[in-house]
């Protein structure tokens, strides 16, 4: 795509699946199947191998320096595991396994950094992941390699928290947490919608509550009363109606858009505490939110929010970079 800004759901092209075999990525394949049939995209299904520690290299290759036993040893490391994806993209996929591309590879540094370079190499417009691998399921945490894609990736990353639900998304829940990302974020979700007869959009866009970040009254007198709080509330509503107004779809789905309710709410609470009450409230099967990138010098509360979400949501959660919103 020759601006990421336009990669939306039905432009895609490849969507790659970080995949250990494993229940959550099982569901993250499922569903990534379900959505690249719609988009004709295609879907890469990738497997990561730990780096070989060097202890081990040098125990098992002593000589190998001279010839190529390593190599050797590890590809047959490597054809092990792709015989054993293949057999699970048999039973997982049926038929259809023929459409999903295999790859199996030894991590270059970290194993989730491996992966983030893996989805960038295949050119991904959108990623799959599970939240949990091979560690037990721990509420309000995911696991650490989901929560550095959550942290690093440079690509829209659909990331599984509900196992069960696989097929059409019913409700999805947009978070407008940054205005400059508003009308971008909420034509994402739209992309999402539309080939789904019985869905619709509903929008998040949190009041800050200043009681709740000063426990100390140390701002006693300073914080808003009622007046202020509605006026807010006004505020933050309006941009949300502007973000509605500005959405433009392709000619074929403007007859399900108008469909959509878009309907707003406004919970006076923290951001995160907000989108994961109203997914909560109004059952959502997917959140929409965004992200951005690292910086050494800033400390950016909507990548602090997105982490915070995506640990607590029993939903699915689409996170969008910023990179794509701009």
């Amino acid at each position: 795509m020759s601006e990421v800004s336009q990669s939306y759901f039905y432009a895609m092209q490849s969507i790659f699946v970080a995949s250990d075999f494993l229940n959550y990525a099982t569901q993250a394949l499922l569903q990534a199947h379900d959505l690249a049939k719609t988009s004709c995209a295609s879907v890469t299904c990738f497997n990561v191998l730990e780096k070989f520690p060097t202890i081990m290299r040098d125990i098992i290759f002593p000589y190998a320096a001279l010839g190529s036993d390593e190599v050797e040893i590890l590809n047959e490391i490597r054809k092990g595991v792709e015989a054993r994806g293949a057999q699970y993209l048999e039973k997982v996929m049926g038929e259809n396994a023929s459409h999903i591309r295999l790859r199996v590879d030894f991590a270059r540094d970290s194993m989730a950094k491996s992966i983030l370079h893996a989805a960038s190499e295949c050119n991904a417009d959108l990623m799959f992941c599970g939240a949990y691998g091979t560690k037990p399921h721990t509420t309000g945490i995911i696991g650490s390699m989901a929560a550095t894609f959550v942290a690093y990736t440079r690509t829209p990353l659909y990331l599984i928290k509900n196992p069960t639900h696989v097929g059409p998304h019913k409700k999805i829940l947009v978070a407008l947490l940054e205005p400059a990302f508003s009308a971008k974020l909420l034509a994402w979700a739209v992309s999402f919608a539309m080939f789904y007869p019985d869905s619709d959009i509903e929008i998040v866009t949190p009041v800050p509550n200043l009681k709740r970040a000063d426990p100390y009254a140390d701002y006693q007198g300073f914080a808003p009363g009622a007046r202020q709080i509605a006026a807010a509330t006004e505020r933050i509503t309006h941009r949300a109606k502007q973000a509605v107004q500005q959405l433009t779809v392709p000619f074929a789905f403007e007859g399900h858009a108008a469909n959509l309710s878009f309907k707003q709410h406004a919970p006076v609470m923290s951001m995160a505490g907000a989108v994961l009450s109203v997914a909560e409230e109004i059952s959502a099967d997917l959140i929409v939110l965004p992200t951005t990138q690292p910086s050494l010098d800033v400390d950016n509360e909507i990548r602090d929010v997105a982490r915070n979400i995506t640990e607590y949501a029993n939903q699915n959660c689409l996170v969008i970079p910023s990179a794509f919103l701009k």
